[in-house]
């Protein structure tokens, strides 16, 4: 009966073995079918895909993102007639990791790309961690910003000390990895759908793997991008953002709280859509989401 036991487990073994070794390389070769480009600022390389025409719109992505998460992102957003620029944050597939990955240096490497395209003003939409970068940007160069719009973004709540941030920041430390990635996202998607209360069968989550790629930047956005807007609350002078904002969250998010978007909203004023339920991705709005991001660049462009 052991025997019989053992065997089973070896076989189960060589499958995953097997179904790893597939998708993984497929996760591989997805990531770099992409045409990507790349500049070089004060802080090292960036890397960025530039794709359409038409109004501007320049994502700063999440944690485990990357440029394809980015492009992904705008292409299922807003899909065609737009100028999708898609860069990787610090640390990302194929951008370096400068010395201070702060959101403020990284607001200054989008400024770095925008001046590298001739572009004058853009949209900038931010998601999750990606906010700190993207408001950071909206405060600190008002006169290149044409709407900010943050989607399931991080926003400053209030000041905290380091010592006053409970919990972690980032992912667990084992799933910043490949294979651990890979199986949490094959077999136990319950995982990840309690995490971000949103369903797994989401286009995003494609573009989490491969990890090892990413792996600076999570590490970069949990030490530092996802504390900043609370360690340096005092430095996100929001209600100087002189570019139209929309704010598109759900109340039950339970990554980028809602509590923390409804004091945003408050110091600015901004456009709002907001929904009952959906969690982080906002499952089962994308229609009404798109709508209302897209009628928000029609009436400020």
């Amino acid at each position: 009966m052991g025997m019989y036991i053992l065997l089973i487990f070896i076989a189960l073994g060589i499958i995953i073995a097997i179904q790893y070794a597939i998708d993984i390389h497929a996760a591989y070769k997805r990531l770099n079918h992409y045409t990507v480009k790349a500049i070089n600022t004060e802080y090292g390389k960036l890397s960025y895909m530039d794709e359409g025409s038409g109004e501007a719109i320049l994502i700063s992505h999440g944690i485990f993102g990357g440029y394809d998460q980015g492009l992904v992102s705008l292409d299922g957003l807003v899909g065609n007639g737009y100028r999708k620029i898609a860069p990787s944050r610090f640390g990302y597939p194929s951008s370096d990791l400068p010395s201070e990955p702060t959101p403020k240096n990284q607001a200054k490497a989008f400024l770095n790309l925008l001046d590298n395209l001739g572009i004058q003003k853009a949209y900038v939409l931010t998601t999750s961690a990606g906010g700190a970068a993207g408001i950071s940007f909206a405060i600190e160069y008002p006169d290149r910003v044409k709407g900010l719009i943050l989607l399931s973004s991080g926003m400053p709540a209030g000041k905290k000390t380091r010592e006053e941030i409970k919990g972690l920041q980032g992912p667990p430390a084992p799933i910043v990895n490949n294979f651990p990635m890979w199986l949490s996202t094959k077999y136990f998607g319950f995982i990840f759908k309690s995490m971000f209360n949103s369903d797994i069968n989401n286009a995003v989550y494609s573009t989490m793997l491969p990890v090892k790629p990413r792996k600076e930047g999570i590490m970069a956005d949990e030490a530092i991008t996802n504390l900043d807007m609370d360690i340096n609350f005092d430095d996100y002078k929001v209600e100087k953002i002189t570019a139209p904002i929309l704010v598109v969250h759900a109340k039950d998010d339970p990554m980028a709280k809602y509590e923390s978007a409804k004091k945003f909203i408050a110091r600015t004023n901004a456009k709002t859509a907001i929904f009952e339920t959906g969690g982080h991705l906002i499952t089962g709005h994308g229609e009404a989401v798109s709508i209302a991001i897209k009628k928000f660049i029609d009436e400020t462009k």
